[in-house]
């Protein structure tokens, strides 16, 4: 197979009509004839439908099923009701997957269907679903600036059910530790308290069982973050069932809190049937490993070989590539995530590793979730710390391809990394600004995620020059920025993590025996409950004052120890404004500024208020702004 050259695979403009036929599929008459015959006195049988289920009056109709079966290379798909109507049929050349175009009527009453793919020795049943549709005032939502998500892997924050932690060895920090929903839904309440308003949660796609062993230091190893796919309309059963997962939303969102789910349309894992057995032939690409070049799909100059295995070479051998271009892989995946969205109400969704995939799906998969549910919100993982690659991600401009991706938002890795400098003592205040100067590339920048931290990264507390001081700054800056703020669980817990697997400790006390319980104040040390309570100040100052959602941002002064600017926002008839001032060195400092009074604000009046103070003295003056700033500090101020 990896001889085969990448003309042949549907790759881009170079994908070869001489070998393929419509969707990729490659007809060989004398195999199929082959088959055929091996295939007689052999019923059909079905195995897998995906999706499962579906709506009568959704935008995707007809949806496009994918049929795993056995003998299935002579079947003729019937539907027994009139509400569903079968065209499109294809079958693969093996005859173990055919797909074909489902039309429901707008009429058709939900509840369970029966279709039939009837072949010479026997009929095989094809079980399908109408499901009512969710609320949609109180599910799929959307984020937006007013919002804090928390990320959350689910096996390793809480254990609510025992009876699912088949294979747990938390010893092990690669192997699984015994999180899952019912965990989750008993600390909502601790969520609810810390003022989050989004819960992100790794992928929850049923994951392999089977442990992973091999010579390499990273063996033996479990699939327990959820990123290797073997069923992507199954639940992972470390984590729950279905009703597990859907009780956590509920409660959750009765609590004020969102749903993200992470979801993976790159690669899937390779257990999963597909790899041995791919519905059409171009669904998986050969294997090759990804060089991560990633420049080459910003620039217009890279070489199609640079690009092609940026966007096709896997990640390694445990993570098959998907071949978006091929069309039936496109259809699958935008299905795929609708599906979750429409069963669940959840009201965003993490795409990972989303600048490995076309710019083209990025825009298609993007537009068809919208159109189903306006609010909704998307977020691509562009692991790039340069603003200009991750900007290109975001919808809101065409790119050289004349692309507009439509994605609402990308995460901004190049200012969470620049912080992370700052507040440990690398680089100057003035870097913070010097990042933020680049945000006129964006589509729209108060839409950009601003992470603190996440589970692929070293936890703040394990940078060297961390300190607690430190920690307390760099939450503050993530809230008080614009953009989207995004916390990692345990930050607000001063947890230390150096590289993966050990930015991946359990959350402490959402597990049997634990030493400390830091989901409740009495077992915290005094540091962690002066961290927890800096954090839910900072999230609520936020959330309580507009100016910090979707406003604009002015800069007023910048040197190597502080950085001051000033939030705003336009409503109806005024404006409202805050300011903000970090102080990182050791020393008081004294700032003066020229300051002029906004036109919104009566001549010669203002009356400043402090939102959160930490030992600071403002005073306005002769058209100057006077500071005087405590070490290690930061102030806001509104006015």
């Amino acid at each position: 197979m990896g001889l085969v050259s990448r003309r042949n695979w549907g790759f881009g403009r170079g994908a070869s009509s001489e070998t393929s036929g419509a969707n990729g599929f490659r007809f060989f008459p004398f195999v199929l004839l082959l088959l055929a015959f091996s295939a007689l006195g052999q019923a059909p049988s079905v195995e897998k439908v995906e999706p499962p289920s579906w709506w009568a009056k959704h935008t995707i109709n007809p949806v496009r099923l994918l049929v795993r079966g056995q003998n299935l290379a002579d079947v003729k798909v019937v539907s027994r009701s009139a509400s569903l109507k079968v065209s499109n049929f294809r079958v693969n050349e093996r005859g173990d997957y055919l797909f074909f175009d489902l039309a429901i009527s707008p009429t058709a009453k939900t509840g369970k269907y029966v279709i039939d793919a009837i072949g010479r020795n026997g009929r095989a049943r094809i079980d399908f679903e109408i499901l009512p549709e969710l609320d949609q005032r109180t599910n799929f939502q959307g984020i937006d600036s007013e919002d804090v998500i928390y990320l959350i892997m689910t096996d390793r924050f809480a254990d609510g059910d025992r009876s699912n932690n088949s294979n747990v060895d938390r010893s092990n920090p690669r192997l699984w530790h015994g999180g899952d929903f019912k965990g989750i839904t008993s600390k909502i309440p601790y969520l609810k308290n810390l003022g989050v308003t989004a819960i992100w949660l790794t992928p929850w796609y049923d994951n392999t069982n089977e442990i992973t062993t091999c010579d390499k230091p990273w063996c033996p190893m479990a699939s327990y973050h959820g990123y290797g796919a073997i069923d992507f309309y199954g639940v992972e059963d470390h984590f729950g069932s279905m009703a597990d997962l859907r009780e956590m939303i509920r409660v959750a969102k009765s609590n004020g809190i969102k749903i993200i789910q992470d979801q993976v349309a790159n690669h899937y894992g390779y257990r999963h049937p597909w790899l041995t057995k791919p519905p059409t032939t171009t669904w998986t690409p050969p294997f090759e490993q990804n060089r991560f070049n990633n420049s080459s799909l910003l620039s217009p100059n890279a070489s199609r070989n640079d690009r092609d295995n940026t966007l096709w070479g896997w990640f390694d051998f445990s993570l098959p590539d998907l071949n978006q271009n091929d069309p039936e892989v496109r259809k699958y995946l935008i299905q795929n995530a609708l599906w979750w969205i429409g069963v669940t109400g959840i009201d965003g969704i993490r795409q990972d590793t989303i600048q490995y995939m076309p710019r083209d799906f990025i825009r298609d998969w993007s537009l068809a979730i919208r159109k189903q549910y306006p609010k909704f919100w998307m977020v691509g993982e562009v692991f790039e710390e340069d603003p200009v690659q991750t900007a290109f991600f975001q919808g809101g401009k065409k790119g050289w391809d004349g692309v507009d991706t439509a994605l609402p938002s990308v995460f901004d890795f190049k200012l969470w990394r620049t912080s992370q400098e700052v507040f440990t003592g690398k680089k100057p205040m003035r870097a913070l600004r010097d990042v933020l100067k680049y945000d006129g590339l964006y589509g729209d920048v108060n839409n950009v995620t601003v992470l603190a931290n996440n589970h692929d990264t070293d936890r703040f507390m394990s940078l060297p020059g961390a300190t607690k001081e430190g920690a307390k700054l760099h939450i503050a800056f993530v809230l008080a920025t614009r953009g989207i703020p995004q916390l990692y669980a345990g930050e607000e817990m001063l947890m230390e993590g150096g590289h993966d697997p050990d930015n991946r400790r359990d959350f402490p006390g959402g597990f049997a025996g634990d030493a400390k319980d830091k989901f409740i104040g009495a077992g915290r040390t005094a540091d962690e409950r002066e961290m927890f309570e800096w954090t839910r100040n900072w999230i609520d100052l936020r959330r309580k004052n507009v100016e910090f959602h979707d406003g604009e941002t002015t800069d007023l002064y910048y040197d190597n120890d502080a950085y001051v600017f000033r939030r705003s926002k336009q409503l109806v008839d005024w404006t409202s404004y805050a300011i903000v001032a970090f102080n990182n060195s050791d020393k008081p400092k004294e700032i003066e500024i020229p300051f002029v009074l906004p036109g919104s604000l009566p001549s010669g009046t203002v009356d400043f208020k402090p939102l959160i103070s930490d030992r600071e003295k403002i005073t306005l003056g002769e058209g100057k702004l006077k500071m005087v700033l405590a070490p290690k500090s930061a102030i806001v101020y509104g006015y």
